[in-house]
């Protein structure tokens, strides 16, 4: 099995582009899906881990750890009240009450559902398909 300490942790949540996301209430229930992704032909590095006040800091709701454009940005991504200000702000609390969020590129159809298939086995929840254009709310 899989740790999760071993995987990528980004220091900043990827901006929408091709990938899928979900919350997993326990490590053990992320690091199966992790595993059952592996099977399927996923790799180490295609996962991003987000945890603890490590993950928060990547989440960054107050843009403290942008750029002054990356800042405007979220300021104009937060008054807008856009799907991803709500899901940022969704990511922030979940991972401060001990949850974990996974994020998986998915540039296509068949990556997309494999992992939504496998996600949804595994007992994740709020599962969202983001591309540059817009969040696809799954589950």
């Amino acid at each position: 099995m899989v740790s999760l300490e071993q995987l990528p942790h980004p220091e900043y949540l990827p901006y929408p582009n091709h990938y899928t996301a979900a919350f997993f209430a326990t490590r053990e229930a992320a690091e199966k899906a992790i595993d059952d992704l592996e099977l399927e032909g996923f790799e180490d590095e295609d996962f991003n881990i987000f945890e603890g006040d490590r993950g928060v800091d990547a989440i960054d709701l107050d843009g403290s750890h942008h750029t002054m454009l990356e800042r405007f940005m979220r300021q104009f991504i937060k008054f807008s009240d856009s799907a991803e200000w709500r899901f940022l702000s969704e990511a922030d609390q979940e991972l401060r009450n001990g949850h974990i969020l996974i994020c998986v590129p998915t540039g296509n159809d068949k990556d997309k559902n494999e992992v939504i298939d496998v996600f949804k086995r595994n007992g994740a929840y709020d599962i969202r398909y983001f591309t540059p254009l817009y969040i696809e709310e799954v589950v």
